[in-house]
């Protein structure tokens, strides 16, 4: 038997059918039992989850030895680099679902063990950037990876003084230039020293920001820092 809450998700389905946050095309017939679809078909088509490509699974890379493992979910291109801007840039809140639904696909996929770490940090904008942004999408990742993973989120520790350009409006070689050693600081280092830390962020390009601010952990005393991001630029 159908129950009530049912009813009303087939009701207001007929009205107002679900369509793909992509490309709009109608989702499931509407008539289909809620409970037997996926989250990640109540928000994409199948020809839109077919463009998720997920990434080989290189947990070390040579280009970022300050960083024990590597966890990347996707590669960045075809549906991916639609999803991520829309969500990060145009304040797409329906798009926040998703990424949380990318986030425990990608975490399962990975079998990463809450055991390897003690906390999760996130990379921070600077003041004016998260003004201008209005959220911080590598913390809405790092608190979707802790609350999945049970593992304690520190914000506000890891900070971003400088004001530097956007890593996307810049070239490889401009990216790794753009970041130094004085980007980054901790607040308070007895917080991080010590500990194995999970560092998230939305897209692994060059590893120019990963590699500033895990060099920042590292001379604050953290024993190890791996890093999560949602997608990766394969080269």
């Amino acid at each position: 038997m159908v129950n009530y809450s049912a009813k009303l998700s087939i009701f207001s389905n007929l009205i107002s059918p679900r369509r793909c946050l992509l490309c709009a095309l109608p989702l499931a017939h509407p008539l289909a039992p809620v409970h037997e679809r996926a989250v990640l078909d109540d928000l994409l088509c199948s020809a839109c989850q077919s463009q998720l490509i997920a990434c080989t699974q290189d947990t070390s890379l040579p280009q970022l030895h300050q960083i024990d493992r590597v966890f990347s979910g996707y590669q960045y291109g075809g549906a991916i680099a639609k999803i991520i801007p829309l969500w990060k840039y145009h304040h797409r809140s329906e798009f926040f679902l998703l990424i949380k639904s990318l986030i425990c696909l990608l975490l399962s996929r990975v079998q990463l063990s809450a055991s390897d770490f003690d906390l999760v940090l996130a990379i921070p904008l600077s003041r004016s950037a998260l003004k201008k942004r209005n959220f911080n999408q590598a913390l809405f990742i790092a608190s979707c990876s802790a609350a999945e993973l049970n593992l304690p989120l520190t914000k506000h520790q890891l900070v971003k003084d400088l004001n530097t350009p956007q890593q996307a409006s810049l070239d490889r070689r401009a990216r790794a230039a753009n970041l130094g050693e004085d980007t980054f600081r901790i607040l308070s280092p007895g917080v991080v020293a010590g500990r194995n830390i999970l560092l998230c962020d939305d897209v692994l390009t060059t590893g120019s920001t990963l590699k500033a601010a895990a060099s920042t952990l590292i001379r604050a005393g953290a024993l190890s820092v791996s890093a999560l991001t949602i997608a990766r630029v394969e080269t």
